[in-house]
């Protein structure tokens, strides 16, 4: 079910623009990345109400700012008291899953930084790197295995990140995330217990320069879809990897009846 359809009927006659300006002021600031409005609101908002979800998505204002991708606001309401790693109601999303699926690395590291969960699971058993894997967003996906996602993790479909990237066409992705599996497996017959190793084979921060380069020679790539990138500068992400991560290929469905309200087709992360 679409989250169009929270929407009580006592609601009926505004628009969806309307709705959302009379009863969700904050929400409608994240969207548009007005600081100024926040600003002002938070000032005569309780903190309670940070946490309020709204009738379209059934996300709070931190979830909109994520998905857009406005920082300033995300780290304003994290400032007046909203929860980093709030869950939505329905579906266990956290602004993490969303900003990751929303394909904005910033957003996710400033995140991230401030102490959010990067392997916490939604309902359908996803992390944040299964929904950047769902988007093709290689930034993200960097972002979250540089910061010790475990990309071997599998969805309640028994999925995984590269699973999900692969059904979606999304080449670039695929193939980093495979490339991952495969050093963390070498190391494991390397480094592990097999050889005397560690227990723990997988540091938490490994250079992925001189081990990157080889494991990309590794393999193939195959021809689909290119990833999602919005910020080369986050180039640093690469040279740091970590453990593992998982994901499912179940849809992420587009909500077209509020499309009004984000101004653009909003993909609304439903699973």
């Amino acid at each position: 079910m679409s989250a169009a359809g929270a929407c009580p009927g006592v609601e009926a006659g505004f628009s969806s623009e309307e709705l959302l300006s009379l009863r969700f002021p904050l929400h409608r600031a994240c969207r548009d990345g007005d600081l100024a409005a926040l600003c002002s609101l938070l000032q005569q908002t309780p903190r309670a109400h940070l946490a309020a979800e709204d009738s379209f998505y059934g996300w709070t204002p931190v979830h909109w700012a994520a998905h857009f991708g406005k920082l300033e606001c995300l780290m304003q309401l994290v400032r007046a008291g909203a929860t980093l790693d709030v869950s939505t109601t329905r579906y266990a999303q956290t602004p993490a899953h969303i900003a990751a699926f929303g394909g904005h690395p910033q957003c996710l590291i400033w995140l991230i930084q401030a102490g959010a969960s990067i392997n916490k699971q939604d309902c359908e058993g996803e992390t944040p790197i299964h929904k950047a894997a769902r988007s093709g967003s290689l930034d993200c996906i960097s972002a979250l295995v540089a910061n010790g996602a475990h990309i071997d993790l599998r969805n309640a479909s028994g999925l995984t990140a590269a699973d999900i990237a692969h059904t979606q066409g999304f080449q670039e992705c695929t193939q980093f995330l495979l490339n991952l599996q495969n050093c963390h497996l070498n190391r494991f017959y390397n480094n592990g217990t097999l050889n005397g190793g560690h227990q723990n084979i997988f540091p938490n921060h490994v250079s992925m320069g001189t081990n990157r380069k080889r494991c990309l020679e590794d393999s193939e790539p195959f021809e689909v879809k290119k990833a999602r990138t919005e910020a080369q500068s986050l180039d640093y992400c690469m040279s740091l990897v970590n453990s593992e991560a998982e994901d499912d290929a179940d849809k992420m469905h587009i909500d077209r009846e509020f499309a009004v309200v984000t101004g653009k087709c909003c993909r609304c992360v439903l699973f």
